[in-house]
């Protein structure tokens, strides 16, 4: 997800292992998440990484196929190693990997980049959050071990209330470099602002997390926006597709399409096969973009169609595993509502069209 250290983690470990490529290291930032909104070019990224090997421009190919075929050929019988952050797709990658072995290349995305793993033997890896030790860690090295130490309580509160984003942690620290900041009031604000952005606020620091997030919500369609939204008034840890297409009043097949797009920027999070999640910062992101874009007949409306989206669940879990019992039938399922079935016990709730 954004915020997470990808680009921080990748830069680390090749400087790690550079030993290894006896014939260069190459990087490049690929904004395929960036404040421009506009993406490098797989020419124009070509090109860059040919000027960084030593070929002239009176040497450069204009086709995309030719300057790639030339990118391989100079690569060919080399150990480089080479960085491709931030990515947008894989569309924007493939042309930019050697053809032949030697070479390794690191690629850091928001988007997962499956079909590379699938076509062109790429590893992939998920950062996830750092744990509470390594959190802790990131603040003694920024602030010292001795001012850490010195205030646990609000430590620990801080690591909790940034939900161990290091970008978020690292705004933390730039506010505490003021030394008439104690971390017990940086605490504090955090505790009195808890789901929103607005503790971030001083010097401008709350418009860069801000920003950073939005460059994925910016890539959503028109739709998936709207979803990314009304999601923050799901007050649960988790949410399924059926139930984000009841929020959202639209067909689960539709809903399912508008969830790849929020994970497939890495705004919202498969945590469990069928349920997802916000990070807590991405949550009040969305909540502040749901209080100033949707009208408050829109959130209402929402919100009655998840709320009565539950009581269908509820009747269809009993009668599968208490039959008996003879529950109470919710009523008639409302226009837009998505409701689940279950198959047999232990197994996954199925989706049907919605009514109306």
């Amino acid at each position: 997800m954004a915020g997470i250290g990808k680009t921080t983690f990748a830069i680390h470990w090749a400087h790690h292992i550079a030993k290894h490529f006896a014939d260069g290291q190459l990087f490049i930032n690929l904004r395929g998440f960036d404040s421009s909104g506009s993406a490098a070019a797989p020419l124009d990224a070509l090109q860059a990484l040919l000027y960084s090997l030593g070929v002239s421009a009176s040497y450069l190919p204009d086709g995309l196929d030719a300057r790639a075929g030339l990118y391989r050929s100079v690569l060919a019988g080399k150990q480089v190693l080479i960085v491709l952050d931030n990515a947008r797709d894989v569309a924007q990658v493939r042309p930019l990997l050697p053809g032949s072995p030697g070479c390794l290349v690191i690629v850091t995305s928001r988007n997962p980049l499956a079909e590379l793993a699938m076509t062109d033997g790429a590893r992939l890896l998920t950062l996830n959050l750092p744990s509470p030790a390594t959190a802790i860690q990131t603040l003694e090295r920024r602030l010292g071990a001795a001012r850490v130490a010195a205030e646990p309580a609000a430590v620990e509160e801080i690591i909790q209330l940034s939900g161990r984003l290091p970008l978020a942690l690292a705004i933390v620290c730039a506010r505490a470099s003021n030394p008439g900041f104690t971390l017990a009031s940086i605490a504090a604000d955090l505790l009195c602002t808890q789901g929103r952005l607005d503790a971030f606020g001083a010097a401008g620091v709350a418009a860069d997390a801000r920003t950073v997030f939005s460059w994925s919500y910016l890539h959503l369609g028109p739709e998936g926006r709207r979803l990314f939204r009304l999601l923050s008034l799901h007050p649960a840890a988790d949410i399924t597709a059926a139930a984000s297409a009841s929020l959202l009043g639209v067909p689960p097949d539709d809903a399912k399409r508008l969830i790849a797009e929020l994970t497939s920027t890495a705004l919202l999070t498969e945590h469990q096969p069928g349920r997802y999640s916000f990070h807590n910062l991405i949550r009040a992101y969305a909540t502040e973009l749901l209080e100033n874009t949707d009208t408050d007949a829109d959130r209402s409306a929402a919100l009655t169609r998840l709320l009565n989206h539950y009581p269908h669940l509820s009747y269809a879990a009993q009668v599968e595993l208490k039959p008996r019992d003879k529950p109470i039938a919710p009523g008639p399922l409302r226009p837009g509502l998505t409701p689940e079935r279950f198959l047999a016990a232990g197994r996954p709730p199925v989706s049907r069209s919605p009514a109306g």
